[in-house]
């Protein structure tokens, strides 16, 4: 069966009613941009990660058709074998924007859209659902247009945006896993046969604070010294009198930071800046990873036994005293 008529060769078309009108009608044009809209979303769909998203999408999709198909009838007549755009399809997308921005941290400034694939789907369907808005716009001025067709053009808009902030989130929460786990098992490759048998003994980290606190004394610079195991567990914190009381929370994280990327933590502060490979990984952690100096790693033949944090003076006095200590254990200092 053919699925070319001919009749539409002169321009003109046929709504709902049997009516021909030009193809260049508003009424046209307006359900014209629903089916670009309505194609932009399946590729939206083929492109998300998150099923829930693509459940939604889906359902979007059948109320585009629906939407078209009573713009197509002059006047909006309606029909009983048709569905209609109700307050309950806005409310739904309502709570799907909601529960989306629920799960990303608020912007102060425009944003270039889209990071991965889906969130620019998402973006290029949301400039669609904006164009279908000012035509429907536009076709109000001249017929009778629902006022819940508005509202839901409108809604569809910023449900498509918040969706792609959405999966922008998660695929940078992923790349961010993906890089710290690349980092930690590239960092020390080697002689994990023995590393059951490396550890921090008692007189390991005694000779550790009791190094930090000779080094910070002498400076004149009251310190929290922690040290955690290979596993990030806490083992020892001593808190010099006078020491700031912030430092009690930041030189525990700053061990633990080390211990977790397998690396100084001064060395972290240009990974975590806008552009770099992790940034957002503060905001991703609550505030766990510290990402100025002061927490070093602690190796024994290329064996990672611990982690060191200082906390108290400036970041290049937290950074001597922990090196002073570390020498005093005769460990290597990551270069």
């Amino acid at each position: 069966m053919a699925i070319y008529t001919r009749t539409g060769d002169s321009g003109t078309t046929t709504l709902f009613t049997g009516e021909r009108v030009s193809k260049t009608h508003p009424r046209v044009e307006t359900y014209g941009t629903l089916d670009e809209l309505n194609s932009a979303v399946s590729l939206c769909i083929c492109a998300s990660t998150c099923a829930e998203h693509r459940e939604l999408l889906e359902s979007v999709q059948h109320h585009l058709f629906w939407l078209s198909a009573e713009l197509a009838s002059e006047g909006g007549a309606a029909s009983a074998k048709r569905h209609d755009i109700s307050i309950e399809d806005i409310s739904a997308l309502e709570a799907a924007i909601d529960t989306a921005m629920g799960r990303v941290t608020p912007l102060k400034q425009f944003i270039l859209p889209g990071r991965c694939e889906a969130a620019s789907r998402l973006h290029f369907a949301r400039t669609l659902a904006r164009r279908a808005e000012r035509r429907l716009v536009e076709l109000s001025a001249t017929a009778i247009v629902r006022s819940e067709l508005l509202r839901y053009l409108n809604r569809l808009s910023d449900c498509l945006y918040a969706l792609a902030r959405a999966e922008d989130h998660d695929a940078h929460q992923q790349a961010l896993i993906q890089e710290v786990t690349r980092r930690y098992l590239s960092a020390s490759p080697t002689a994990t046969s023995r590393k059951s048998a490396m550890s921090l003994s008692f007189k390991d980290l005694h000779q550790l604070t009791q190094a930090a606190v000779r080094h910070a004394e002498a400076l004149g610079v009251p310190v929290v010294v922690s040290i955690v195991d290979a596993y990030g567990t806490q083992t020892v914190t001593w808190r010099m009198p006078d020491a700031l009381l912030v430092s009690s929370e930041l030189a525990p994280k700053k061990a633990w930071t080390a211990v977790a990327m397998k690396t100084a933590t001064h060395e972290l502060s240009a990974a975590v800046q806008p552009g770099a490979e992790l940034y957002g990984l503060e905001s991703q952690m609550q505030g766990k990873v510290v990402t100025f100096g002061g927490g070093f790693p602690l190796w024994r033949e290329s064996i990672l036994i611990g982690g060191l944090g200082i906390s108290g003076g400036s970041v290049e006095q937290d950074m001597d005293i922990a090196r002073a200590a570390i020498l005093a254990l005769e460990t290597r200092i990551p270069s």
